[in-house]
């Protein structure tokens, strides 16, 4: 008998610990992703959540694009949830489940798979809908503020070319709202429009940014050496903003960063602005592009941010508050930039990715086994709290 068939049956017996003794005895090397899933699935039937997210998240890229992969990782979110210490934690948690269970519908499942996601789906909406946040995170007026700028030569914008674009780029069809059907024009700036039932805006705005802001932003990007240069000769710029609230927090931002790339296609489009720093057109659409492999666009909605002092290298995190969360710092370290953004990354994306959540007191583990204290405390180079590595 193979060990898949074992394994079916070990499943209908539901004696889950078995697949999972017999899977972790075998050679790495033998681990198939398709084991590695059995493994996940017989760890939610044990209770054991977070251990089926590592191995989910251990599979290949490729095979965590499928709706059963979205819909385990789903499980997994929905019931690490219900076992969270704070409301925050279960929040981050559902709202995590909830992505899930909505990729695995847009990926066309199987009837069967297809009902249990949108149950789980009207729980989830129910259980959000009860949290008690009688002593609300700091963050929560601040979260979901979804917007950039695209930095602009000119006062132009080709809204013909955006829509086509927009197409080609994603495969998704642009519906403008009913009072946005006539053409872009300076008496008429603003097209409001919707991808897949979200609301999203992008407006025309003939001057440059405000106060310098962006001018200040691009010295930040140590990525693009001519950054600043190419920012003080802009004229004007696109704004683009989220309309819709209903859309949990990971839809609305992936959404943000499809419009954007595809305005940077744009012909008289320079750089794209958002929070802290100016990106590179180029770098921005290519990092924007591992949306179409299923993964989250961390780096379009972070940016990792190093600066020296007497006292030696330090980083911060810019982009996570609007997730909900806190962001990072990490200062006065005798590291290469390379290793501390590194570890930035590393953090930001576990955040986002597997929906943690941090508080004071907590501990996070790095490579080598390395563990951690988490301090969260006024910033250093942000305002407001931030959570901080002790004896890095």
């Amino acid at each position: 008998m193979t060990l898949a068939k074992q394994i079916d049956r070990w499943y209908r017996a539901g004696e889950h610990q078995e697949t999972v003794k017999a899977i972790l005895e075998l050679a790495e090397t033998d681990v198939t992703d398709a084991l590695t899933e059995d493994l996940a699935v017989a760890y939610n039937n044990l209770g054991q959540y977070q251990k089926a997210i590592e191995s989910l998240k251990a599979m290949d890229v490729q095979n965590r694009s499928l709706p059963h992969w979205h819909y385990c990782m789903g499980y997994a979110l929905y019931y690490a949830a219900m076992d969270s210490p704070t409301c925050e934690k279960q929040k981050a948690l559902l709202e995590g489940a909830f992505d899930a269970f909505s990729r695995a519908l847009k990926l066309n499942p199987e009837q069967e798979l297809e009902s249990e996601c949108r149950e789980f789906l009207a729980w989830i909406t129910e259980d959000l809908r009860s949290i008690d946040f009688s002593s609300p995170s700091p963050h929560r007026e601040r979260e979901g503020a979804f917007g950039c700028s695209i930095l602009l030569s000119g006062p132009w914008f080709d809204r013909e070319k955006f829509i086509r674009d927009f197409y080609t780029d994603w495969a998704l069809p642009i519906a403008p709202s009913d009072d946005d059907r006539d053409a872009l024009t300076h008496q008429s700036p603003c097209m409001v429009f919707s991808v897949e039932h979200i609301t999203a805006a992008i407006t025309l705005i003939p001057s440059p940014i405000p106060d310098k802001e962006a001018d200040k932003a691009a010295a930040c990007n140590y990525l693009w050496p001519n950054g600043v240069k190419v920012t003080e000769r802009h004229k004007a710029h696109l704004l683009i903003t989220i309309l819709d609230t209903r859309a949990s927090l990971t839809e609305r931002g992936i959404l943000l960063v499809k419009i954007a790339s595809t305005c940077c296609l744009q012909l008289s489009a320079t750089g794209v602005f958002t929070g802290g720093t100016v990106y590179q057109l180029g770098l921005y659409r290519n990092l924007a592009a591992v949306i179409r492999d299923g993964r989250l666009p961390v780096f379009n909605w972070i940016w990792f941010g190093l600066y020296r002092t007497p006292r030696g290298l330090s980083g911060y995190t810019y982009g996570l508050e609007s997730f909900g969360k806190d962001e990072i710092e990490i200062s006065d370290t005798d590291m290469e930039p390379d290793r501390l953004r590194k570890i930035l990354v590393d953090l930001a994306s576990y955040i986002l990715e597997d929906c943690a959540v941090f508080q004071d007191g907590d501990t996070v583990e790095l490579s080598g086994n390395r563990k951690l204290p988490i301090v969260r405390s006024e910033g250093i180079s942000l305002p407001g709290p931030t959570l901080k590595l002790a004896n890095l």
